[in-house]
């Protein structure tokens, strides 16, 4: 669902338009009926007809761009070009012959000329768009047609003082000059040059797309010509209107479909990527040493953060918290091997240290996306709590001592995972008594940010920790998640955002 302040945008948008329409109907009824020929009249109902279909193409345009993101600006700023030429068509008939409206008359059919080029240059540019062709010529070619498009304007407003496609004599009587079909040029080749482009990119289109682009094509221009040598029949603009309400019923439409199946595939993702993550709470709870509890709140259907958590023998705890660079599918692929490295190296009993520099070089080879991890990972022993632990560029982790707060551990770290061969990783030992918690995070918990692009920050997540210090750890993460949320108030959220807290009991 919308919500309201872009309902209120679609009822504005949706006022415009049938204003424009009841305009156009207010000088019909000024100007009278039975005052108007019948091909006047012909002519003038086919606008109607036409402005009523670009409203409702508009205002569908415009909710499937606040819905699903689909890339439509440039249909809908066809629409609204095709709205205009109708509107100022049906104007053009109604102050025909009126020689006290001559200069309206003038000004009207300029705006109605000024529409052809523009209807051309958006066309090309949906069909760039829509195409995703990112080639060098592809600029060079957009350039030409944008430079093209300002001579054809500039000429349009000289014809106001020397006519050269058109003319309204003092009668008020508008009638074509020899040279109106150049006014024709620059849309015929516009438009067919977005075919040739169709064609030439046509491997990634299904037929039906290409035909939809083909219809669009010679349908405006097989009726312009016509018109060209047929005066008083004005049925272009209705044309178009007709084929964008086809491009967008055939193009959107597969494109939406196309959009779901990855939708589909994304969330398949998603819920793959979370079952690999331990989610069984409390963890173990035949052993009394220790207590813990892990969140990954993705920002999208599939995040890069992970964490991980398993006993590697009787007595050791392996505590893990990383984030992967990038987001999405490729992302989520990097982090579950990173996460299997990671376990499968600690499980052969190496240290955390030995165990970054193994993964380290093996993530190395063919990393040619240039992705890498950075990773906090340390073993405990819940017997004696002496534990071990390797940052890899990570967030610093975040101590509390029994009776005490959380506060920060900050040392030096060593570079992130998968960044260059044969790092050197260092290790930090320390000691957890009775009582102590450990806090470790990703970077969207302290770079959540609200409205004014203020961060989180790392002293409001520790105002969060210690709002209850002695509290489990569950409700530990809880009382961050609630002071983030407070924070952004609504914003959006950019990052992942994942915590992993425990505490240490003894034997």
């Amino acid at each position: 669902m919308l919500d309201q302040k872009k309902r209120h945008s679609v009822v504005l948008i949706s006022l415009l338009y049938m204003l424009f329409v009841l305009i156009l109907a207010q000088l019909v009824f000024l100007r009278g009926i039975h005052n108007l020929k019948d091909i006047y009249l012909i002519n003038i109902g086919i606008d109607f007809v036409g402005m009523l279909t670009g409203f409702t193409l508009y205002v569908c345009c415009y909710i499937d761009l606040q819905k699903t993101g689909n890339n439509v600006r440039y249909l809908m700023a066809l629409i609204n070009t095709t709205f205009l030429s109708l509107f100022t068509d049906g104007v053009a008939w109604l102050v025909d012959e009126l020689p006290q409206f001559r200069y309206v008359n003038i000004m009207d059919n300029t705006l109605y000329y000024l529409c052809t080029p523009l209807s051309a240059y958006f066309f090309w540019m949906y069909t760039m768009s829509y195409l995703n062709i990112k080639k060098n010529l592809l600029k060079k070619l957009s350039r030409a047609v944008r430079v093209g498009l300002y001579i054809s304007i500039s000429i349009r407003f000289i014809n106001i003082f020397n006519g050269i496609y058109f003319t309204v004599n003092e009668l008020g009587v508008y009638s074509r000059t020899q040279y109106n079909w150049f006014s024709l040029v620059y849309s015929i080749v516009t438009v067919l040059s977005a075919l040739v482009m169709v064609i030439i990119e046509r491997n990634q289109l299904e037929i039906y797309q290409v035909i939809t682009f083909f219809m669009y094509t010679f349908a405006p221009v097989a009726v312009g010509i016509l018109t060209m040598f047929v005066y008083g029949l004005s049925i272009g603009p209705a044309v178009i209107m007709l084929d964008i309400l086809l491009m967008y019923c055939v193009l959107n439409v597969s494109e939406g479909q196309e959009k779901a199946a990855a939708a589909r595939d994304m969330s398949l993702a998603g819920k793959i990527q979370q079952a690999v993550l331990p989610s069984e709470f409390p963890y173990l709870p035949e052993r009394k040493e220790f207590d813990l509890y892990a969140t990954m709140t993705p920002a999208k259907e599939v995040g890069g953060d992970f964490y991980d958590f398993f006993m590697v023998d009787e007595d050791e705890l392996a505590l893990v918290m990383a984030d992967v660079s990038g987001k999405g599918i490729v992302a989520a692929l990097f982090m579950m091997v990173s996460k299997a490295l990671i376990k499968n190296g600690i499980r052969r009993g190496q240290s955390p240290a030995n165990v970054l520099k193994d993964v380290n070089n093996q993530l190395c080879e063919g990393n040619k996306a240039n992705m890498f991890v950075t990773v906090w990972l340390a073993t405990i022993n819940v017997k004696t709590g002496a534990g071990i632990s390797a940052n890899a560029g990570h967030e610093h982790p975040v101590i509390k001592h029994a009776d005490g707060q959380y506060e920060l551990l900050k040392y030096k770290h060593s570079p992130a995972v998968a960044t260059m061969e044969d790092i050197p990783f260092k290790e930090h030992e320390f000691l957890m008594e009775p009582g102590d918690s450990i806090f470790v995070y990703t970077d969207g918990v302290p770079e959540a940010s609200n409205s004014e692009n203020e961060l989180f920050g790392t002293d409001r997540m520790l105002n969060a920790l210690n709002k209850e210090p002695d509290a489990k750890p569950e409700k530990v993460l809880e009382n961050v998640m609630k002071g983030i949320n407070s924070f952004v108030a609504g914003t959006k959220q950019f990052d992942d955002i994942t915590m992993l807290c425990m505490t240490y009991h003894g034997a």
